[in-house]
């Protein structure tokens, strides 16, 4: 099965920027810390949503317009009450420019969805808050079947060149997030 090729190919990356993330996270101790993180996850999402809905459209993967999830951070940064730090947009992302491509930038979109409730609690607890948590709170109760549907959708046939062009995609995905995390943990914190 492809998901569970995706899974073992992307691995060590995975955990790598998992990690990255984490110590991001852990950092957070104040509100405005909370929105220059959501912010830069704005950079990085939105450019990288934009160049997969050039290739995945409702004809050809339903439900892609549910999948978008860069407005729920502009939403998290808006209902938190903190001005919004000045955005920094990704310029350096993966190439996406092919359907197969753009399969295994969703892949890594996608199973950052499961981890996000966890992230959700950890905020919660650090902040003492329960707001402006709708990113990551991902598809709320249909979290579970959303990935279940895009599972069986990437788990149908794929010719081996496909299967190659989809993991390496999200390969590449992959690292340009740690590398973006990496930016921005070294950066002072505003």
């Amino acid at each position: 099965m492809l998901t569970e090729e995706l899974k073992e190919n992307t691995e060590d990356i995975h955990q790598a920027s998992e990690k990255k993330m984490i110590v991001a996270l852990k950092r957070i101790d104040t509100k405005e810390a909370y929105i220059n993180l959501l912010s830069w996850l704005h950079g990085f999402y939105a450019p990288l949503e934009t160049l997969i809905r050039r290739q995945l459209t409702e004809d050809n993967f339903p439900s892609i317009t549910k999948r978008s999830r860069a407005e729920y951070l502009l939403w998290d940064i808006g209902e938190s009450g903190v001005p919004a730090p000045r955005p920094d947009t990704c310029e350096r992302l993966p190439v996406i420019d092919s359907f197969h491509s753009a399969l295994g930038a969703m892949y890594v979109l996608e199973v950052s969805t499961l981890g996000g409730r966890i992230i959700a609690g950890m905020v919660s607890r650090s902040l003492d808050s329960l707001k402006s948590l709708s990113f990551f709170n991902g598809y709320g109760a249909e979290t579970a079947n959303m990935w279940a549907s895009f599972k069986n959708y990437l788990n149908r046939p794929f010719s081996p060149e496909a299967r190659r062009e989809i993991i390496a995609a999200a390969e590449d995905t992959f690292l340009t997030f740690k590398n973006w995390i990496e930016k921005h943990e070294l950066q002072p914190q505003l």
